[in-house]
């Protein structure tokens, strides 16, 4: 029974992730590792919330891909704003890979459900973050919206790493909110990035601290 249990658990986040993905641009992680951590024993161990990043990540490699080819058919991707963002958010993905596996089970785990409830409340709170007046597409950014994008590119790269979230809806805020991207194409580049911040952060968890083995995304 208690397998049967695990592996309903799989499906349910397995497809809220997707829906989140394609509807919102949110990461897969955002649903995934609360959920595997808290209600699946096998990633109860040692190393469990880190295993459970690491599928989180990569799972998001595949579902981000399949949203961001759909917003790029439909020319809702606006990478002249994006490119820094994207720079950033990948060179720091390794390095917060690193620090995950340094930090412990009982940081990243708790950090993990932290960082999710404070994301659920903020968007509760206020869902719309897109400004009055938004920017062109292909609009160059000024000084500030660099600045921005340099900060935000660098931090929440860090935490895509660590925390093992794709940053979507981080992203989606800085976009709208900051960078003045209409929603549609905010949500667009968002998933874009996300591709390769999941490939990438998804390699470094299994490089830094290969699972024993896997068996349909269970650890053992």
């Amino acid at each position: 029974m208690g397998a049967v249990w695990e592996y309903l658990i799989y499906v349910i986040a397995a497809v809220l992730a997707g829906v989140g993905t394609g509807l919102a641009g949110l990461s897969a992680a955002t649903v995934m590792v609360p959920l595997l951590i808290v209600l699946c024993p096998s990633f109860s161990g040692e190393t469990g919330a880190y295993q459970a990043t690491a599928i989180a990540l990569a799972s998001d490699i595949l579902g981000s891909a399949v949203s961001a080819a759909t917003y790029i058919r439909h020319k809702n991707i606006d990478l002249k704003r994006g490119w820094i963002m994207l720079a950033c958010i990948v060179s720091m993905c390794t390095l917060g890979s690193f620090a995950a596996w340094k930090a412990g089970n009982v940081v990243l785990g708790s950090f993990t459900l932290f960082l999710t409830f404070c994301i659920g409340i903020r968007f509760l709170v206020k869902p719309d973050t897109q400004r009055e007046t938004t920017a062109s597409k292909g609009e160059k950014l000024d000084a500030k919206g660099i600045a921005i994008s340099l900060f935000f590119g660098l931090t929440i790269g860090f935490g895509t790493g660590f925390v093992g979230t794709g940053g979507g809806m981080m992203m989606l805020v800085v976009f709208t909110a900051f960078l003045g991207m209409e929603l549609k194409t905010a949500v667009g580049t968002s998933t874009f990035i996300m591709t390769f911040t999941a490939l990438i952060a998804s390699i470094s968890h299994i490089v830094i601290h290969p699972p024993s083995c896997w068996t349909a995304g269970r650890y053992c």
